[in-house]
């Protein structure tokens, strides 16, 4: 199987979004919110594909805080029948090139805490758990927020 990385655009928007449904369900960003994504220069967005079909995609933004760049993962999305082949993980071995090479020193994420799946593929690539969000998906759902520091060479 072999997984190819490419920057998303807006004629992704309905592959994107189909996907961001199919894991998220209710929890979903809005539609208008990805075309948005997508259109933004403030926005690094990746699809990965196997064959010629979208397996899954990383959103990300860069914020700038106290004169550093940090990165902001704002959904990561693999399709049901593509996970546990390393999409995941490869989207995210992309997202961190592209970042370290525009400069990031450090990206965070936030992930529902009973998302074991996520967790472990988020600590692999090195990110820690840095603090708990009570109620973040809703009453009773919560979640941690996770950083990494982006190594420069």
């Amino acid at each position: 199987m072999r997984i190819v990385t490419r920057k998303a655009g807006i004629d992704d928007l309905e592959a994107l979004y189909k996907i961001e449904l199919e894991c998220f369900g209710h929890e979903a960003f809005a539609k208008s919110l990805f075309a948005y994504f997508l259109t933004s220069s403030d926005f690094v967005n990746l699809v990965a594909e196997v064959g010629d079909e979208i397996a899954g995609f990383v959103i990300s933004s860069v914020q700038h805080q106290d004169n550093q760049a940090i990165g902001h993962v704002l959904s990561l999305d693999v399709c049901g029948g593509h996970r546990g082949r390393g999409i995941g993980l490869r989207l995210l071995c992309e997202l961190e090139r592209i970042l370290v090479e525009d400069g990031v020193e450090a990206c965070y994420l936030e992930a529902r805490a009973d998302n074991a799946a996520a967790l472990r593929l988020y600590q692999k690539q090195g990110f820690k758990v840095v603090g708990s969000l009570e109620d973040y998906y809703g009453k009773g759902i919560h979640g941690l927020r996770l950083r990494q520091d982006l190594r420069h060479e």
